[in-house]
Parts: structure tokens; sequence; C-alpha cells
């Protein structure tokens, strides 16, 4: 049986959530701003994850996006879904307005096994929603030989309707049992709620992950399904995001 580590993470942009920053972006020597950020990059590589599911990842209109060159640097491919249009200034959000964005938002799977791109999953829309398009990743992950399913995913955080009206699209879409399958993301949704969505799958690892500065809920989750041992998973530090990461080391095969 193969190994494989998994972490999920919102990554806030890549800035800071205390004051008003913007991010600094890959190897760049100085900040856009007096407020900094926090090294997302330095993050991303300690986590030593062979896949990194990201929400909120920013692609700027004017430089290349930081995720490539963590990508880069782990020898791995980017597989992605585009939010909307958005700006991070004073705060990484989508924007409803033309002229006020400066680049995009969305969810990025940063992959160092072999991955294939099998589709996107759409959620759809809810209300007071800014993403003009919210979907899940589906991956095909090749484990030393083992075919696995991965569905990387970022809900909308529009309570109380949002998340489980989301979630019960994105169901209907999941891969059909038969092979190993991960199931992570940022669910806006606590992990009782979501296990009673999902029969059949399993959570992996249990924890607060937001606010990170002083958690009080899970909302970011790893969900496992068929031949899949979890061999240990953890919630890790603040390190500068709204959201704590999260880890998880899976035995498949």
């Amino acid at each position: 049986m193969a190994e494989l580590t998994i972490a999920t993470f919102n990554v806030h942009g890549g800035i800071l959530t205390s004051g008003i920053s913007v991010p600094r972006l890959w190897r760049s020597q100085k900040p856009l701003s007096p407020n900094g950020s926090y090294d997302m990059a330095g993050t991303l590589g300690a986590l030593d994850a062979d896949v990194l599911v990201l929400q909120e990842t920013w692609w700027p209109d004017a430089e290349p996006a930081a995720v490539y060159g963590i990508a880069a640097s782990k020898k791995a491919t980017v597989h992605e879904a585009i939010f909307g249009r958005g700006t991070c200034e004073p705060f990484p959000r989508i924007t409803y307005r033309h002229g006020q964005d400066a680049g995009s938002f969305g969810l990025a799977v940063v992959s160092r096994v072999p991955a294939k791109a099998l589709g996107k999953l759409p959620v759809g829309r809810v209300p007071a929603d800014p993403a003009k398009e919210r979907c899940a990743l589906h991956l095909e992950l090749d484990v030393d030989g083992t075919a696995v399913d991965l569905v990387g995913l970022h809900l909308s955080s529009r309570l109380p309707y949002g998340p489980p009206i989301q979630l019960q699209r994105l169901r209907r879409q999941l891969p059909r049992p038969g092979r190993p399958a991960i199931l992570v993301g940022d669910f806006n949704f606590w992990g009782p709620a979501v296990s009673g969505m999902l029969p059949g799958w399993r959570r992996a690892v249990r924890g607060r992950t937001w606010p990170a500065h002083r958690p009080h809920s899970q909302i970011d989750h790893v969900f496992v399904r068929g031949d899949v041992e979890v061999i240990e998973g953890a919630i890790l530090d603040d390190v500068g995001s709204d959201h704590r990461p999260v880890r998880v080391r899976l035995r498949v095969g």
C-alpha cells in the first residue's frame, strides 16, 4: 500500500488578516504594502505535502501568481478553477464592479504526484455569494500505481443556506464508490453536518481551524472513502491567514 500526504489551506490571498496589507508575491523582496504579508511560500513548503488544496488563491494581472512559483519549487503541476475577479486591497475579496479588480481569485490544487484532471464539478451560486462561478476540482491521482479520486473544493461562506445547498449539489456529482477517494477543502460548514450529508465518507482529522488566531470551529476538512487508511492528521498553527492549515498522511491501495 502506498502513502500520500495531503494538506488543505485557505491562503487568504497570501496576506495577513490583522490590519490592512497586500500580498508579497513569490520571492518578492519588498512588500507591496508596509503592513507586509505572511510567508505563504515558506508555509506551503514546510507542509511537505504531496498534494496541496489551496482556497482563495490569487492570480494578479500584473505579475505571475505565487502558486506557480510554489509549484515550480516542488516540481509539481497546478490545476485551477477561477471563481471571479477581485482585489487584495484593503483585503482579499471578489468584487462586483469592473475597475475595482486587479486579478482573479479561485481554487488551486498543486500536486507533485501524477494528476489527471477529470473535470470541474459545478456547485452553483447562492444568494449574496460574489463568486461568478464556483466549482470543485476532480482529479485522478496516480499514487505508486494506485488510482485515487481527489475532489478539492471551496464552498460559499454565505450561511446558513449556502454550504448545505452547494454540498447537496456536489454530492450527486462525486465519484462513484469503487476506488480510494478523498474530498478535501474549505467547506465553510461544521464537520457533523457535513458527515450527515455525505454517508459513506469518513472524517480524517478533527480540530478547530477558524478563525486562526482563536479558532472555535472546524470548517476545513478532509474526508475519505474506500480503501483509505488515516495514518495521522493534524490542525497546524496560525501562520497569518484567517484559517489554519490541515495536514493528513494517508495509506491507499
